[in-house]
């Protein structure tokens, strides 16, 4: 590993087995032996030319370190390859090597002569050749950069809390997924069942909007809304067979103006005739009291006045009863000739009403069969509306079904990726229980807390967990991710793919005791010999010097001639201090 940077302390790692050691100085504190000497740096490097994020936040994006040049040579595909890249170009990665299986070539950059190729494209050419992933993989199925971070962990992503995860934001899904190819399980599996968990959260989201929500008025309860819709459509029935029945007249308004002039002349009439029958009865009763004076009431009014009528006035008063029945013949002649034409007025005024109300009955069947073309167009506007409400009720009831059907479908595609789960399980038995021994077996050999890899099909995928007796610690953590990483590697290994490497910092034995320690290195460096990889620790001096080795083991020969130490800003890896 190189750089171009003038202070920095390149390193050679030799196959098997490597001690990267910071050397603490007398009288540094934590804080200093931890952060200061550089070791995670070298991780970071590391994990920096395989393609990782290089984020504002990145220090190869510090200004000290944004335009240096930082180089990795390793075997890829069984070729040496070298990666080169910059904080300033870190999209671009210069690669010298062997491309004829690469994936995607590089392409030549005719100015420098250099071969340049994409941070993605790197990615996929090293998940292709280091663990035989398509180029193509669709979303959420395994990824280079998450099956990497298990060899190379990072203690800055949370790498180091629990052996599953190398990293404390990562997904359920995205364990599953990558731990089922890791482990040798079909990863179409848990990709499946990510599919349903994401089908599963839009349904969750519709339903929950559904209740209230933005759209409370798209989506509703299926049985209220068949009830809506059959009501709807019975109004929408009526609407459309009164339109087929609708007749328009055109003088519409015209008839209803008259209708209304004959009611008010008809009313009129009627308050006339009204008038006239009283003045009728009035009449009829005077002419009952007019009658003939009586001839004793003269005679008695002479003789209240103490006169004798001769013979003569005798005469006169039969002269005066003439007189006075003419005259009341004339007074009952001239009421019965007003009473006669009272009636006859009472008469032509009910024949006008019969007539008006025969031509009233008559505008009033033809406007009750017809209606006005205004009304018509009212009319198929509301049925239009209506028409639309059916149709939008409609699809809310296909909604509101569809919902229901993706619920029952989901789950019982659920069902169906259990038993898939449990069926793929049974078959990769011998790949399981290979893992699971190895697993064990070194858990046996680091500590007296014998821990063990399950593997079991759930519910909600493929469940990797690592059991251990007792209170787990720190310490505890520490070993089962050492008994996990160091597992992956073996089985790489084995298949004669992988990366070739497992990195591990000295943040890994914080909480160790000194034996553990000592039993981790000791089989790492067995085993990174029996199978073929490298095994880089990047260790304090103090940890290593209190590290119990057995007789038979000499870490001396695995140290690493690189000088890192905390004693001076100048002592790290960069060999400066980072601005």
């Amino acid at each position: 590993m190189t750089s171009s940077l003038d202070t920095f302390k390149s390193i050679r790692l030799k196959p098997g087995l490597n001690l990267i050691v910071a050397e603490k100085s007398k009288g540094a504190t934590e804080r200093q032996t931890r952060n200061g000497s550089g070791k995670t740096s070298l991780v970071r490097i590391i994990d920096f030319l395989l393609g990782s994020k290089c984020d504002g936040d990145s220090i190869f994006r510090s200004q000290s370190l944004a335009d240096e040049q930082f180089t990795l040579s390793f075997d890829l595909g069984g070729h040496r390859t070298s990666a080169t890249r910059t904080g300033n170009e870190k999209n671009r990665i210069v690669v010298d090597g062997v491309y004829d299986d690469w994936p995607i070539e590089p392409k030549l950059h005719k100015e420098s002569g250099e071969y340049r190729i994409s941070k993605t494209n790197w990615c996929s050419v090293l998940g292709s050749l280091m663990f035989d992933l398509p180029v193509d993989i669709e979303s959420y199925g395994p990824t280079f950069r998450a099956m990497i971070s298990y060899f190379v962990r990072r203690e800055s992503s949370g790498a180091f809390q629990e052996a599953q995860k190398q990293s404390s934001q990562q997904q359920n899904w995205d364990v599953q997924t990558n731990l089922s190819y890791l482990f040798g399980l079909d990863w179409e599996i848990p990709h499946a069942l990510q599919q349903v968990r994401l089908k599963e959260k839009s349904l969750a989201t519709l339903r929950k909007e559904a209740k209230g929500g933005a759209l409370g008025a798209l989506i509703g309860n299926i049985g209220e809304l068949r009830t809506r819709l059959a009501v709807a459509e019975k109004e929408a029935n009526r609407l459309k067979s009164e339109l087929e029945g609708f007749q328009v007249l055109p003088e519409y308004h015209e008839l209803e103006k008259e209708a209304s002039a004959l009611a008010i002349r008809i009313s009129e009439l009627t308050s006339e005739n009204t008038l006239d029958l009283e003045r009728v009865e009035s009449l009829t009763s005077q002419l009952e009291v007019e009658r003939s004076t009586d001839d004793s009431l003269l005679e008695s009014v002479y003789r209240e006045v103490g006169i004798v009528l001769p013979e003569l006035v005798t005469k006169r008063l039969d002269d005066v009863r003439k007189f006075h029945a003419a005259i009341i013949q004339n007074r009952r002649i001239h009421l019965q000739s007003e009473i006669d034409d009272a009636k006859a007025s009472i008469d032509r005024r009910d024949a006008e009403k019969e007539q008006l109300d025969d031509r009233r009955l008559e505008i009033m069947t033809t406007l009750n069969s017809h209606g006005a073309l205004d009304q018509f167009s009212k009319l198929q506007e509301e049925l239009s509306r209506q028409h639309a409400t059916v149709e939008e009720l409609k699809k809310k009831v296909a909604l509101a079904r569809q919902l229901d059907s993706e619920t029952t479908e989901l789950t019982i595609e659920r069902a169906k990726i259990k038993q898939r789960l449990t069926t793929d399980l049974d078959e990769k038995a011998d790949t399981l229980n290979d893992s699971i021994v190895i697993f064990e077996e070194f858990s046996k050999l680091i500590s007296d807390h014998e821990g063990s890899l399950v593997i079991e099909p759930k519910e909600n995928g493929p469940e990797f967990a690592v059991n251990v007796e007792g209170k787990e610690s720190k310490g505890i953590r520490s070993m089962q991710i050492f008994c996990f990483d160091m597992t992956l590697a073996v089985l790489w290994s084995k298949r004669n793919a992988g990366p070739g490497f497992l990195v591990h910092d000295s943040h890994l034995f914080d909480g160790m005791d000194s034996r553990q320690v000592a039993r981790a290195i000791e089989i790492g460096a067995s085993q990174s010999k029996q199978h073929g990889f490298q095994y880089i620790i990047c260790i304090n001096s103090d940890q290593l010097e209190a590290a119990e080795f057995t007789n038979e083991f000499d870490p001396a020969p695995y140290r690493n001639s690189v000088e890192i130490t905390d004693a001076s800003e100048t002592g790290g890896l960069f060999g400066m201090r980072i601005k």
